[in-house]
């Protein structure tokens, strides 16, 4: 566990949603609402996820510790909307398309400014995000999501990616055993999503491999997630030292229970809790994680988290 304050170098890099996450949100609904989005047999082609975290820090997938001070609220926003169902025999099995937003707020606020008495704010990010997922041959998928990561705090500016991602669904082959393993390309677009920003280290991108087995006792999920992130040598930069094959490994479990006292009709509810261990294992990350690269190295964190999520 970390307990500094953070950094200008925290994580996430942006500001508000630029003009081609807009346009291109208008042109996809404009093109595939009209002509795919009545009711059918199946039901609704139009759902939606709402999901609420509380948590002890803001740790980015990508190893960077945001915010360690106080609690972290991150509310989550994904609606998808089905513009295709294919037969269960044909190739391509669906097509949905994915857009939504993401919230990071501190109960312990950050200056929003570098300068010498800057107003605080407790909203540290903004992330509008815009997707497409892809079902195939029977058990794949491919999901392809852009993203901003729009930070509200310390002069930050504004990055864009994309993450490209296969994964395949094993259940009915592995039944329980299943660990729905999965690979993906991350890509920095424009800017770095690490505070390897401050050392002039270009854009780059790195690929990640992970399982996600789980289990269901009585009505209660446990999902064990691990994963392995593999950079390019200047996702992180060789600022501190040579770049390291694998940047970090993290595995976590977490636990879902379904709120069955809500009533009937206001969309399925769960709550949730879990807990992750990250291992940072790339020199460089080591001294970017938390105080981008002026302090004593970071070799590991955990975080803690619980919230509550509704589907319909």
């Amino acid at each position: 566990m970390n307990t500094e304050s953070p950094r200008p170098t925290s994580s996430l890099r942006c500001a508000r949603p630029t003009a081609l996450f807009v346009v291109t949100t208008t042109l996809l609904l404009a093109a595939l609402l009209p002509a795919r989005l009545q009711a059918d047999d199946a039901g609704s082609r139009v759902h939606a996820l709402f999901n609420l975290e509380f948590s002890d820090k803001y740790l980015t997938p990508r190893g960077m510790i945001v915010q360690d001070k106080g609690l972290t609220i991150q509310p989550l926003f994904l609606a998808f909307v089905n513009v295709y169902n294919g037969a269960p025999e044909s190739f391509i099995n669906s097509v949905t398309f994915v857009p939504g937003f993401w919230n990071d707020f501190a109960t312990s606020p950050i200056p929003a400014h570098l300068t010498a008495g800057s107003k605080k704010t407790s909203w540290v990010e903004y992330d509008p995000i815009l997707g497409v997922s892809i079902g195939f041959a029977k058990n794949f998928k491919l999901d392809v999501t852009y993203t901003e990561f729009a930070m509200q705090i310390l002069d930050i500016g504004t990055s864009q990616h994309l993450e490209t991602k296969l994964s395949y669904d094993d259940s009915s082959a592995m039944g329980a055993f299943a660990m729905h393993p999965y690979v993906s390309y991350w890509k920095e677009l424009n800017g770095k999503a690490t505070a390897a920003a401050n050392f002039g280290v270009p854009e780059s991108y790195y690929f990640e491999v992970g399982i996600a087995p789980s289990m269901t006792f009585g009505k209660t999920k446990v999902e064990m997630p691990i994963r392995v992130l593999l950079p390019d040598k200047n996702f992180y930069g060789q600022t501190f030292a040579p770049s390291s094959t694998v940047g970090l490994w993290e595995i976590g479990l977490k636990a879902t229970m379904p709120m069955t006292f809500m009533p009937a009709g206001y969309g399925h509810w769960n709550f949730h809790v879990g807990a992750r261990y990250m291992k940072f294992v790339d020199k460089n990350l080591q001294q970017l994680a938390t105080n981008g690269g002026f302090g004593s190295p970071t070799q590991d964190t955990g975080q803690f988290y619980l919230g509550c999520s509704s589907f319909f």
